[in-house]
């Protein structure tokens, strides 16, 4: 389903539908964002977030302020794209990740795990389970399994951002401090980057959840946060995706106001339903 105003929430007269479709060709265009396949509500939404900070009250004015004010293209562009912001966030489902992990990392039968970060942004979430591998396999002995975290995302300029690891100290406010110790060096005051013995676990790369064919022979794909911003139609094709890119037996985790639907919902079975943690079944 493409984006317009006619299936909208909110109820526009034509001049604001006129002025909002504007806004939709400058983000298209200019901004090089394709917001077609995002739902409405949300866009609007996050328009009206930077309407409200630039003080216009109409569409109309936003998009006259938007194109005699160049430095607001890059406001809009970084409202409009979806962070992760924080190591660890939601400390439940990291719990029910590391459990899975230990019990792989503990199995001597297993040589190789391979994940999935989609959607990864800056990069927490591929090198936050990156440390939870690293701490499995130092329990367990296992320095030779070949592990490895590829973390994709749209956003170029994220995914720089990610390979560099540079982080603020309140990004890293879940993790205990010997965790921070052992795996991030101490910039300044409010700066912290992973370590080269953590960065060895994830490759960075462009991927486009949309129209890129699937990663193959993963054990788990995480992709939180993100689904929620699709139209329906697209979930529902996303999520066979990441079925086609499982292993029999691997996991997807998705974020905790995401759930499966269409074909996939009976393709999967749920592993954990509180925490959105699905499996594929095991042949």
């Amino acid at each position: 389903m493409a984006i317009g105003v006619n299936n909208s929430t909110e109820r526009l007269d034509s001049i604001e539908q006129m002025y909002f479709k504007r806004i939709l060709n400058h983000i298209k265009n200019v901004l090089k964002i394709d917001v077609t396949q995002y739902k409405d509500s949300y866009i609007m939404r996050r328009i009206r977030v930077r309407m409200k900070a630039t003080k216009c009250k109409t569409f109309k004015e936003y998009y006259e302020y938007l194109k005699s004010h160049s430095d607001e293209n890059e406001e809009l562009a970084e409202t409009l794209t979806v962070n992760v912001t924080e190591f660890w966030r939601d400390i439940t489902v990291y719990n029910e990740i590391q459990k899975i992990i230990d019990e792989w990392v503990a199995d001597r039968r297993i040589r190789k795990i391979r994940i999935w970060s989609a959607g990864c942004s800056s990069g927490e979430e591929p090198y936050g389970v990156a440390i939870i591998l690293s701490e499995a396999m130092e329990k367990h002995k296992r320095k030779l399994l070949n592990v490895s975290i590829t973390a994709t995302d749209i956003d170029r300029e994220i995914l720089a951002k990610a390979k560099r690891g540079v982080y603020q100290a309140k990004q890293l406010k879940n993790l205990p401090p010997q965790i921070i110790e052992k795996y991030f060096i101490k910039l300044n005051d409010e700066e912290y980057m992973i370590k080269n013995t953590l960065k060895k676990f994830v490759r960075f790369q462009y991927h486009d959840l949309i129209k890129d064919p699937p990663l193959k022979n993963m054990d788990m794909v995480l992709c939180r946060n993100v689904i929620i911003y699709f139209d329906k139609k697209i979930q529902e094709e996303i999520f066979l995706k990441f079925y086609e890119a499982l292993n029999p037996g691997g996991f997807l985790i998705l974020g905790k106001t995401e759930i499966l639907h269409g074909e996939a919902k009976k393709l999967f079975k749920t592993y954990n339903a509180r925490e959105r943690i699905y499996q594929k079944p095991k042949e």
